[in-house]
């Protein structure tokens, strides 16, 4: 299955499981979709959405948010808390399954079929008290940077592990003696505005 053809499977899946949920027809043939995406990655969407609704005959809008993941994920909580029937379909981000599960519908039924073509951490990440509440669009992970300038300055190899990235930043900073120097930086608050909002 391509992945114009996943998304599209996807988008309607999505739909049609939030339609049901509100007591409506799986059919019906004007849809929203919340997403917090902008530039390329919305035209991308639009993309997609448009060959669905070529192929499908439902209308598609999408309903834009604000750059920040903070905000979107307060507009959407909001949403959601007052029961708002003009969304249809949220795009949501990876993390905010075991927040948002009680306002979704469990998909596991409707997308057991697709769900083989996922990494299996990312559909358990989505599955909160057995109930599969979001499919991937796309997946991303994480990228470690390291300062190649200081590895040889040291004569360190580029950590494998976690352990091994620990030793090596506790050697480094241990021995450049600069209380301004950090062996590893992170993002651990549950913002993440500053990698998703770059």
């Amino acid at each position: 299955m391509s992945i114009m053809t996943r998304c599209s499977a996807l988008a309607m899946l999505a739909a049609s499981a939030a339609l049901g949920a509100l007591g409506q027809p799986a059919s019906a043939a004007d849809l929203a979709i919340v997403s917090g995406s902008v530039g390329k990655d919305i035209q991308e969407l639009q993309k997609h959405l448009d060959q669905f609704m070529e192929k499908t005959g439902h209308k598609v809008e999408i309903v834009t948010m604000p750059a920040s993941t903070t905000d979107q994920f307060g507009q959407y909580r909001l949403w959601l808390s007052a029961q708002n029937a003009d969304i249809d379909v949220y795009r949501t981000d990876v993390i905010w399954a075991p927040q948002l599960h009680e306002h979704f519908v469990d998909l596991s039924e409707a997308a057991a079929d697709i769900v083989g073509e996922h990494f299996p951490a990312i559909i358990e990440s989505q599955t909160v008290d057995g109930k599969l509440v979001a499919l991937p669009m796309f997946t991303d992970a994480p990228a470690l940077y390291y300062r190649t300038d200081l590895l040889e300055k040291h004569g360190k190899e580029p950590p494998e592990t976690w352990v091994e990235l620990a030793d090596t930043a506790a050697a480094i900073v241990e021995a450049e003696g600069n209380a301004d120097l950090f062996g590893f930086v992170f993002q651990g608050a549950a913002y993440e505005g500053l990698t998703c909002d770059a």
